[in-house]
């Protein structure tokens, strides 16, 4: 049965992962034209050469975007059922979509299509515009997605560092004030002069602008100095340990799934899953390295993190990439391997030992029997 295009195709990796990367690339490429080309008409001399080209490539560069955004509105509406190879409407995610965040950031990249369309001709608000079409792309970057969801994660910490930055700031602005403004009257003749001077400091900008005069004035700023190295820092500690901490979690989850999607640990109960990602090392190859040789002892299994191996087995070529996995029967049997394994490109590899192996289950004979039951039925040619 031939399958049902359907419009999420485009959007969504899962199904056509080479259709969406391209679409993607012309996505990348789209905004980082309309940026270029915003800053580079914002010139007056290059304006007057190319600003007439700039606006006719633009038109058409936006009309991309529009037209992505018309497939996002439609593929949220528009799911396909599997099962009957049918698609079916489901209002709900369109307003999800439309009221998300990358679904507003896709409508304001849409506002300068209207605005050519409409001949309204507002160039601040174009340039503005086209700037903010970078936001668009951040749904392709999985640092900056992480990086998201550990400012809302981490949001109360963070809410609680700004506080005390708060009161630091009014604080020492509000003492400098009263100790500078007599003296200093040019440097701090309001209360507001004093917290501009007094962020400039903490922040460790140092403008220089604004400095105190008298004895008191100097040794507030040096404690302003030295207290704004730490209060300022203490933000970028809570986003570094948070996406650290992110990063480590999904990591394991990602671990956590290679390993389950293994046969002879399928039916091994979450926990013990878990235990065994532990087990797993990190190995990096170099492009056309070899990694396993046929007839040598078979000593470990591997997990395919990033990049693609090549398998050759009596005349036949097997390519495995990102998420599968080879060399799981040395864990079981103590034979001699029946493949050349090599990379096809840089690789990043997980690697369980049979060793590490054998010493976790020596003591657990339930999950031994579990695993000699799977590896029975298949491995038994072997």
């Amino acid at each position: 049965m031939i399958k049902k295009f359907s419009i999420n195709d485009i959007t969504d990796e899962i199904h056509h992962p080479y259709l969406t990367k391209y679409y993607r690339i012309l996505l990348i490429t789209t905004v980082l034209s309309i940026v270029l080309f915003s800053l580079l008409d914002n010139a007056p001399s290059i304006h007057e050469s190319y600003g007439s080209l700039f606006y006719n490539l633009s038109t058409y560069l936006y009309i991309i975007l529009f037209i992505d955004y018309l497939l996002r509105v439609i593929g949220s509406i528009k799911h396909l059922d599997m099962e009957n190879n049918d698609e079916f409407i489901h209002y709900n995610s369109l307003f999800s979509y439309l009221f998300s965040y990358f679904g507003l950031i896709d409508f304001i990249a849409t506002i300068p299509f209207y605005m050519f369309l409409f001949n309204i001709n507002n160039t601040d608000l174009l340039t503005i515009i086209s700037i903010s079409t970078l936001l668009k792309i951040a749904r392709f970057s999985p640092a900056l997605l992480v990086l998201k969801d550990v400012i809302v994660s981490e949001r109360k910490s963070l809410l609680a560092a700004f506080y005390l930055m708060m009161i630091l700031t009014f604080s020492i602005s509000t003492m400098l004030y009263f100790v500078e403004r007599d003296a200093n009257p040019e440097g701090f003749p309001t209360l507001l002069n004093s917290i501009w001077w007094a962020i400039v400091t903490l922040a460790t900008v140092g403008y220089g602008d604004v400095v105190p005069i008298t004895a008191l004035g100097k040794l507030l700023g040096a404690i302003a100095s030295i207290s704004g190295l730490g209060m300022f820092a203490l933000p970028a500690g809570i986003l570094a340990s948070g996406f650290a901490q992110e990063m480590k979690r999904l990591r394991n989850i990602t671990n956590w799934n290679m390993v389950s999607s293994v046969p002879i640990f399928s039916n091994l109960e979450f926990g013990v899953i878990a235990d065994i990602t532990k087990l797993l090392h990190i190995k990096r190859f170099s492009k056309n390295e070899l990694i396993i040789k046929e007839g040598s002892k078979g000593n470990a299994m591997y997990f395919i993190v990033e990049g693609s191996v090549l398998v050759h087995k009596k005349g036949l070529k097997v390519t495995l990439k990102k998420g599968e996995f080879f060399g799981e029967i040395a864990l079981l049997k103590n034979i001699p391997r029946t493949a050349n394994v090599t990379s096809k490109s840089k690789c990043e590899l997980l690697e369980l030992t049979t060793y590490d192996f054998q010493n976790f289950i020596r003591t657990k004979d339930d999950i031994l029997k579990k695993i000699e039951k799977v590896a029975r039925t298949r491995y038994e040619e072997y």
